[in-house]
């Protein structure tokens, strides 16, 4: 930080100081500093600080190279540690050393088999889940390929109308539709957002994905027409799984 004089008394600016480094640190690292350190000379509190700063700007290189190695570890015992969301690597690193490592994972004497784990089925981010769903759902319009097994869907889905419809329905809906489509072409996606709320009591909530999407879908005499439009997708999570009640898509219509 530049100096600034925030007192007449060397000793009180230094003081000053000091605790704006505390209060950056606080917000910009999680810092947590316990006991009584007013009693602490400032210039001593400032070399504390600095120290705790050096170390702390030194830590993501020797963390990287850290985790690589614990990493290539796991892939020896056949684990493979998936992370969708992005995280600070000590985030991960102290994930694996403090809790994966207590894990009992079930020895499956098969060659070439790997245990696939996922991060945020250990801590969810639902911000990423919401995404995964909407995804599903992008590939299976495009690749033409919804059935009976696809989860991303709710048990009752509702149109803009109120109307609400079983899963099973909608998924024919779906399928009938894009039977009308024989191939699509130069997909661009333009835009997305997503967010959600959650009741941390009841362990619910409510979350959406949009955006735009334009493409050109073939129809069955060889001509092509070009499709634009907003998609919506409204989720609900009751079960620890984000599945879609309410959607609009472009190229669908009930």
């Amino acid at each position: 930080m530049e100096e600034e004089n925030f007192s007449n008394d060397p000793e009180e600016n230094l003081r000053i100081e000091n605790e704006l480094v505390k209060l950056k640190m606080q917000a910009e690292r999680g810092a947590f500093f316990g006991g009584n350190m007013e009693q602490i000379p400032p210039e001593l509190e400032a070399q504390f600080l600095k120290n705790v700063l050096q170390f702390e700007e030194s830590k993501p290189a020797e963390i990287e190279t850290e985790l690589k190695r614990i990493v290539e570890l796991l892939h020896s015992r056949n684990i493979i540690l998936e992370v969708l969301g992005k995280y600070e690597l000590s985030v991960i690193y102290k994930f694996i050393t403090d809790e994966l490592f207590q894990e009992k994972i079930r020895e499956v004497n098969i060659p070439g088999y790997m245990h696939s784990l996922i991060y945020e089925e250990f801590h969810p981010n639902h911000r990423v889940d919401i995404g995964r769903t909407a995804q599903e759902f992008l590939d299976h319009w495009f690749e033409k390929s919804f059935d009976e097994d696809r989860v991303e869907f709710a048990d009752t889905i509702v149109t803009a109308e109120g109307i609400t419809y079983p899963r099973n329905e909608v998924i024919l809906k779906l399928c009938k539709c894009l039977d009308s489509y024989k191939e699509f072409r130069n997909i661009k996606f333009m835009g997305s957002d997503t967010s959600f709320e959650w009741d941390e009591v009841e362990k619910r909530g409510l979350g959406h994905a949009e955006g735009t999407f334009k493409y050109d879908a073939e129809i069955e005499n060889s001509e092509l027409i070009q499709i634009e439009g907003p998609f919506k997708l409204y989720m609900i999570n009751e079960d620890g799984f984000w599945k879609i009640f309410y959607f609009v898509f472009p190229g669908f219509a009930w």
